[in-house]
């Protein structure tokens, strides 16, 4: 239970962060990859189908609660050479 506390508070301060882009890119592109999985289960219901908590907040969340679907947020290497391995292109984010 204290575990879906904290992923929800985070989520939310995340998505806060990225609302006045101050979110890495390397993050966003994460968050818009997860909703690209999502678009036709977690997102059109407002919550996800695994952990039931809202979406798109918990998109922005460290951790993933279906590593099936995607893995847990990952630092900026790591995500370029996921993309790669796995064919992932995302909407191009600015980066720093």
């Amino acid at each position: 239970m204290v575990e879906k506390i904290v992923s929800y508070v985070e989520g939310n301060l995340k998505m806060l962060a990225d609302k006045f882009q101050l979110l890495d890119w390397y993050k966003k592109e994460q968050v818009l990859y997860r909703m690209n999985v999502c678009k036709h289960t977690c997102l059109p219901k407002g919550k996800c189908e695994v952990c039931g908590c809202t979406v798109p907040n918990k998109m922005y969340s460290m951790y993933s609660c279906d590593t099936k679907k995607f893995p847990d947020m990952m630092g900026k290497e790591e995500w370029e050479k996921y993309k790669k391995e796995n064919n992932i292109h995302v909407q191009r984010i600015d980066r720093d």
